[in-house]
């Protein structure tokens, strides 16, 4: 059998595809409908959540409040009377927990509080008079010009409850002058209230201030993340009092379907939401039936399958045999394709074909490794005769102290120094850098360092060097647009004298006790070029005192350009800060801890150049 007719045979089993198909328009059309269900149900319940709150303004805290405002107001009772009617007013009214009236001009404000509430209080050491007086300062700025304010939401922690504050103005006729009543209500039977609507059990009901917190939460969690919250917010700070259902997708990836509305009395948002998923629980079992009959259409079609796959899986086996024997190393499998004239035969065809290019491929792959292998090889010799090209022990000596080091940024590097002896009171101090990295800076550089042996034993004077050390670079370079960096000086030991001359090299810093203030400075700028690549270049000559205590610094760029991950550079600045602090000590600790302290910099980036230090210190 051709694998065309097998392909025939599996073409059966696409047939299930149109069930499928069918499967999820049904779905599609079903779940328009419960959204359009779940959507009016939701603008259904904001609107009632927030008609009971108005219901509870209304009814249960304004009505009562009016009676209780004709009382204080009326010219027929006396004080006593009134605070007598106040006092059992209180008690009538479930949510009210505190009256106060205020008089402008009279400081003492005369407050009736619940007992009840009063007492949690006191159960929890808190003066109840100074939680729920309000000042009159307060309460002119919460009124204004309104004649009835409500407002001032508070959530007083030590007896975990939300109040509201309702501020009615009293006839100015009762008091001689501007008087206010105030009352501090209870909000717990409203919050009760919504945490029991039936919507709560299988969905949220949400309210929210005009900063997006959530209230009748002690925590006050800021919700403004949630997209369904911005839009309440943006419908509060526009003044936009309307019912409005929005689906969203919460910022941990559940979808939302929700809906907004807004009381007219009380300045917050209503908000309730329902998973997607439970509001579109139909399509759900939907989809859970239509998976049970198409598992039901596929294990028919299997049956019909498994005699396709006999046919199909054992030529494919032979393969896979043979695969699994290649990838032991075993070049020399051969996959018999004779007699089969199918797209398996020619398979196996180019099979045969892939394990012969394969061997040709590791033959020459071989002798690429031993290629690369012999090329690594003579870059650590190239590493090694490099380094012992640097000074690697540094003499005792009775009035200096010296110590250097190069950490090059591949196996061979450009940087160089160099410490020797010129005659029995002159040293010689040298630090280079050679353009580029690898192979040719490196080469570069030995030729640079057995010029600069050979010229600094026949001069003393830096400026005199470093011209000579020019010109012959320039004559020795044939077109290889190579150059180095170079500062040289000569140290007295006896005179306590510094020459020094620089071509195109980053100054030393110098911390010296001739100085003002004693710190860490740059020696003063040159006038110069780099080395190598024209002739008679201006070189200028130096020269600095330097007595007990002083130090010198010399540094390639390699130190002050070391970059981290936030793309800064180690600087200048931040390496004279620490030659401050580690002044006091040796030689060779000051260069190990700069050296570390630049790795430490530049962790989790490269180190893109060669870095070099050199310290001397007067003793």
């Amino acid at each position: 059998m051709s694998l065309r007719t097998k392909l025939l045979i599996l073409s059966v089993i696409i047939a299930l595809i149109p069930v499928g198909i069918a499967g999820r328009s049904m779905i599609h059309i079903t779940r328009d409908e419960l959204k359009s269900s779940a959507n009016d149900n939701l603008i259904t319940v904001a609107s009632q959540v927030s008609q009971d709150i108005e219901d509870f303004y209304r009814y249960t805290w304004l009505a009562p409040l009016r009676l209780l405002k004709k009382t204080v107001e009326s010219e027929d009772l006396g004080v006593n009377e009134k605070l007598s009617l106040l006092t059992e007013g209180i008690k009538s009214v479930n949510d009210l927990v505190a009256l106060q009236i205020s008089v402008h001009g009279v400081s003492a404000p005369l407050l009736v509080t619940q007992n009840d509430f009063s007492n949690r209080l006191k159960k929890v050491s808190v003066d109840p008079e100074q939680i729920l007086t309000i000042p009159y300062h307060r309460i002119l700025n919460l009124k204004k010009q309104d004649e009835i304010f409500v407002g001032d939401l508070t959530y007083v922690e030590q007896v975990d409850t939300w109040l509201v504050t309702v501020i009615l103005s009293l006839d100015q006729k009762t008091f001689g002058r501007t008087a206010m009543l105030c009352s501090r209500i209870n909000l717990d039977r409203l919050k009760k209230r919504i945490e029991n609507h039936p919507f709560a059990q299988g969905g949220t009901i949400t309210l929210i201030d005009t900063n997006g917190k959530k209230i009748f939460d002690k925590n006050r969690p800021d919700l403004s993340a949630n997209k369904l919250v911005q839009t309440t917010k943006k419908m509060m700070a526009s003044n936009i009092r309307t019912i409005g259902v929005e689906p969203y997708v919460r910022p941990s990836g559940e979808k939302m379907l929700g809906a907004y509305a807004f009381p007219r009395i009380l300045d917050l948002g209503v908000i309730v939401e329902k998973n997607e998923a439970d509001a579109y629980l139909a399509v759900t079992q939907m989809v859970r039936n239509l998976m049970v009959w198409i598992l039901v259409g596929l294990l028919i079609a299997a049956s019909g399958a498994i005699v396709v796959s006999i046919s199909l899986t054992r030529p494919l086996l032979r393969l896979t045999r043979a695969a699994r024997t290649i990838a032991k190393g075993d070049l020399s499998v051969r996959i018999d394709s004779k007699g089969q004239k199918d797209e398996i035969g020619e398979l196996a065809d180019t099979f045969n074909m892939m394990v012969k290019n394969l061997r040709l491929y590791i033959d020459q792959l071989t002798e690429t490794t031993k290629a690369k292998e012999r090329a690594e090889s003579e870059l650590e010799l190239g590493k090694k005769i490099q380094q012992s090209f640097l000074p690697k022990e540094f003499p005792r000596l009775d009035k200096i102290e010296v110590w250097g080091t190069c950490d090059p940024a591949r196996e061979v590097g450009g940087d160089y120094f160099d410490f020797f002896q010129i005659d029995e009171s002159n040293f010689g101090i040298v630090i280079g850098d050679v353009s580029g990295k690898g192979v040719s800076a490196a080469l570069f550089m030995a030729v640079s360092r057995t010029l600069f042996r050979i010229l600094s034993s026949q001069e003393y004077s830096p400026d005199q060097v470093l011209s000579r050390f020019n010109q012959w670079l320039v004559d020795l370079d044939q077109g290889a647009n190579m150059f180095i960096t170079v500062f040289y000086g000569v140290f007295n030991t006896e005179t306590k004298g510094f020459l020094y001359s620089s071509a195109g090299h980053n100054m030393p810093f110098m911390k010296s006790s001739i100085s003002t203030d004693g710190r860490f400075k740059l020696l003063p700028q040159m006038k110069t070029m780099v080395a190598g690549i024209m002739a008679d270049i201006p070189i200028q000559l130096g020269e600095a005192k330097m007595t007990k205590g002083d130090v010198l610094a010399l540094y390639t760029d390699g130190m002050t350009e070391a970059m981290n991950q936030k793309k800064e550079m180690f600087g200048e600045d931040r390496l004279e800060e620490l030659l401050e602090k580690y002044s006091d000590q040796s030689a060779a600790d000051i260069c190990k801890n700069l050296v570390d302290d630049v790795h430490a910099f530049h962790t989790g980036e490269p180190q893109q150049d060669d870095m070099t230090m050199f310290i001397l210190k007067i003793l």
